[in-house]
């Protein structure tokens, strides 16, 4: 026999107004705690800034496109080389013209950045150990890295490399 819709009595607790409210109010203050509790932790650890000024950064976009082209215009040949060394990695740059001969007389520093936080990164000078090759080593914690290169005489930069690595 079926029953008819009468005959279903309902169980528990009747389903009022003031319930659906404090459903929908937890639910609603559950959801907004847990986005605050995120968002101070993605503030913490990555600001999103890329430069310090970046308008700035935007003004002398131009003189970087001009010091681009002069670089280009050396024809050096810059290779570089990552030794994991007692906790540090080290950086070995190998500066070459283009009739292939080596290139002495350099300042050359090692700037290290690690992409999720500005407070890992490391610059660090990188001294001439034979002619035309050029070391620095830093200690990196685990992750992908990225070391730009610059090369200046008579402190105007001649040349900026950058590349990214990962230490393991």
């Amino acid at each position: 026999m079926v029953k008819e819709e009468s005959d279903f009595q309902p169980s528990g607790r009747p389903l009022t107004g003031r319930v659906v409210m404090l459903i929908l109010v937890a639910f609603f203050g559950v959801m907004l705690a847990v986005n605050f509790i995120f968002a101070t932790f993605a503030v913490k650890t990555f600001s999103g800034l890329d430069a310090n000024d970046p308008y700035d950064t935007g003004l002398a976009y131009n003189k970087e496109i001009a010091a681009a082209k002069a670089q280009s215009a050396l024809g050096w040949t810059v290779d570089l080389t990552r030794t994991p060394d007692d906790g540090a990695t080290q950086i070995t740059v190998s500066v070459k013209d283009k009739a292939g001969q080596p290139v002495s007389g350099l300042d050359a520093s090692l700037n290290f950045y690690f992409p999720a936080t500005r407070r890992l990164d490391k610059q660090v000078a990188a001294a001439a150990i034979a002619e035309g090759v050029y070391s620095g080593a830093a200690p990196l914690t685990h992750g992908r890295w990225e070391v730009e290169v610059d090369l200046a005489r008579n402190g105007e930069r001649i040349f900026r490399s950058r590349n990214s690595f990962f230490v393991e």
